[in-house]
């Protein structure tokens, strides 16, 4: 037959070989994507604390920040990209969950292979208002899984730490934008993509939503008051967005 060969058992041999080679290149892709997502946020949060012990130098020495109004446009940029580009704007962590994650302005690729963002618009640490932080659900954000209604989040900052509780958990929609709105007073929320094992472009977001904790604040009787369990495991394989899927909740995978 014209197509024996294919069956035969060298030709065999050197096609197991090359699809062996082939999965083992791709796992070390994918492994090496990982650790130098690590090392990145391993780095953002060493300069953090570099940028926190100045920071409280200079407080000791009581000096101001420098006077910039015979500055170059192209200085000020520098100055700036060397005090905030690669420092992040917090660290949040989770101590129940062992989680802690360096965050960053924005919510580009580069920002989430770095960390968490904040998404544009919203508000910043200590400013009054919805500060809206995302991450990827099979990266930073992984942890999250195992999150429940009173746990304690804390948002360090140069200026200090600040301590919220987990008050809801709910599933939404990629295109339901009003988690973004305003808030009257102080809110954290946390963004990822759900389910943490899907398979592909997750269909939905997990919403976390958190409050500046108050003395003798129990949470635990809340509406949630058992962590989210995640039933059906599968690999989970990190993605790009959907190219067809325009929601603006499209940038945490």
């Amino acid at each position: 037959m014209r197509y024996d060969w294919l069956t035969k058992p060298g030709f065999l041999v050197y096609l197991e070989r090359f699809l062996l080679g082939f999965g083992v290149l791709g796992l070390l892709f994918v492994g090496m994507a990982y650790l130098d997502s690590a090392l990145v946020s391993r780095q953002a949060m060493a300069a953090f604390d570099e940028a926190l012990s100045a920071q409280e130098a200079l407080e000791a020495l009581k000096l101001e920040e420098p006077d910039q109004s015979l500055w170059s446009e192209s200085r000020k940029k520098k100055y700036t990209e060397l005090t905030s580009d690669k420092v992040p704007l917090a660290v949040l962590a989770i101590d129940r969950l062992k989680l802690q994650v360096p965050v960053f302005p924005g919510t580009d690729r580069l920002t989430l292979n770095r960390g968490a963002g904040i998404v544009d618009g919203t508000a910043y640490p200590g400013e009054k208002g919805n500060m809206v932080v995302s991450a990827h659900r099979d990266g930073f954000f992984r942890p999250l899984k195992d999150i429940a209604v009173g746990d304690q989040i804390k948002l360090k900052t140069l200026k200090g730490t600040q301590v919220f509780v987990v008050k809801e958990l709910f599933i939404t929609d990629p295109l339901d934008i009003s988690v973004l709105d305003p808030t009257d007073s102080q809110t954290l929320t946390l963004i990822t993509c759900y389910p943490f094992y899907y398979v592909g472009y997750a269909p939905e977001r997990l919403i976390i939503r958190a409050l500046p904790e108050q003395p003798n604040d129990d949470s635990r009787n809340d509406i949630f008051p058992k962590p989210i369990h995640i039933t059906n495991l599968v690999t989970s394989v990190d993605t790009h967005p959907d190219p067809n899927t325009h929601g603006v909740l499209n940038y945490s995978q």
